[in-house]
């Protein structure tokens, strides 16, 4: 451990014996410094979130465990506690959502201590005492309008469900490249997108490509690699729970802009499909053409994309069951040959219950809303130095 990193340790044990003695003011300012000096993780935030409380200040009391879970999304202690704010501050459609998710997430995780006990049984007392909600106006409009009936409105839909509290609003969120004003929208239609349907029709295709990859070319673990990698673009630094780990692996047709000859070899049908959509199929600054791996009992938590000049696309080729994905605030179930086109900017995850491995074809888009111009624009600003990966 280096001098910083000691300091860092120092002041967030200081901040915790402040909080001991009920000194809200004497944590937080240690927080602070052990925030500054680059003390990681979510609970950091949380401790804030409570020397906050202390002092009675309800706004930063949520706004620091928002950030908590901006720095972690996975972390149910966060959310959990997130919901108790919310409570606290009246928002209990809110605190719902954020309960359900941390409940999920404990018995999805297997944590266990005598915190987290706590926070269950808070957790569960509060959505069984709202077991019946209550009849919210928007329902009558939704019915007298016929809100749902045109495929259009799944937005305005959306902004009902968030006006009654049943959703949360989630919001585009990048982790390096911003491109203000584009639209903040979790799953697109596909009707925006003309070349759909050509590629659902090539599903079997591909499917018997990627059979014979997996039954006669090589072993599984010969082809496939861990998806999160520390000699990835993300550099040496990057933390993520499946860092390394084969239970969430990739067959690259294209790995960041480099064409694997030798896989494409492979699967040429499949990547034939991909060529056939043209230059929307290949955004800036380093595209990926590849076959998704997802063991058994494996979940990839919440994270947020890179950029959000385009979109994600997903095409399901081997499905066992039980197999879910959620963007934002709307849960999805693959079904094979229908291709999903998604922000992966906006908070997601996915999971594989089931008993066997799950295969998706991912690719990239451009955003449809940015101009040539403006396509052109982005690309070339990638090239710079320290931009492109």
């Amino acid at each position: 451990m280096d001098e910083q990193q000691a300091q860092a340790r120092s002041q967030a044990a200081a901040g915790m014996q402040a909080l001991q003695r009920s000194d809200g003011n004497g944590a937080l300012a240690a927080f602070r410094r052990a925030i500054d000096l680059g003390w990681p993780g979510a609970d950091v935030w949380v401790a804030s979130s409570f020397a906050h409380s202390l002092l009675g200040d309800m706004a930063n009391r949520l706004a620091a465990l928002e950030k908590a879970l901006e720095v972690d999304p996975a972390s149910v202690r966060a959310r959990l506690h997130y919901g108790q704010a919310l409570v606290g501050a009246g928002r209990h459609e809110d605190a719902e959502t954020q309960f359900r998710q941390g409940l999920e997430g404990v018995s999805r995780m297997g944590i266990r201590n005598v915190e987290i006990e706590k926070l269950v049984e808070a957790a569960r007392d509060f959505i069984g005492q709202r077991a019946e909600p209550e009849p919210h106006p928007v329902d009558d409009f939704a019915r007298q309008h016929n809100v749902g009936s045109e495929p259009g409105d799944d937005l305005f839909r959306q902004s009902l469900d968030i006006l009654a509290g049943r959703a949360a609003p989630y919001e585009s969120r990048p982790t390096r490249y911003l491109y203000p004003g584009l639209p903040n929208r979790q799953f697109y239609p596909l009707e925006d997108f003309t070349w759909t349907e050509a590629l659902a029709a090539k599903t079997p295709e591909i499917r018997a490509e990627l059979d014979n990859l997996l039954t006669h070319q090589a072993s599984e673990a010969d082809r496939f690699a861990p998806y999160v990698e520390k000699t990835g673009r993300e550099g040496p630094g990057v933390s993520h729970p499946l860092l390394d780990n084969p239970q969430w692996s990739a067959f690259y047709l294209i790995k960041q802009g480099k064409r694997m000859e030798e896989n494409i070899a492979l699967c040429p049908k499949t990547m034939a499909a991909i060529d056939a959509i043209g230059e929307d199929a290949r955004p800036a600054p380093a595209p990926s053409v590849l076959f998704s791996l997802l063991k058994p009992g494996a979940r990839i938590p919440p994270h947020h994309g890179m950029l959000n000049t385009r979109l994600i696309c997903h095409l399901p080729i081997i499905l066992p069951g039980q197999c879910g994905f959620r963007v934002g605030n709307e849960t999805r179930e693959w079904k094979e040959g229908e291709v999903f086109v998604f922000d992966d900017t906006i908070e997601h995850e996915a999971w594989n219950n089931s008993t066997g491995p799950r295969y998706i074809l991912i690719f990239e888009h451009w955003r449809p809303e940015l101009s040539a111009r403006h396509r052109h624009l982005v690309s070339e600003l990638f090239k710079l130095g320290g931009m492109a990966g």
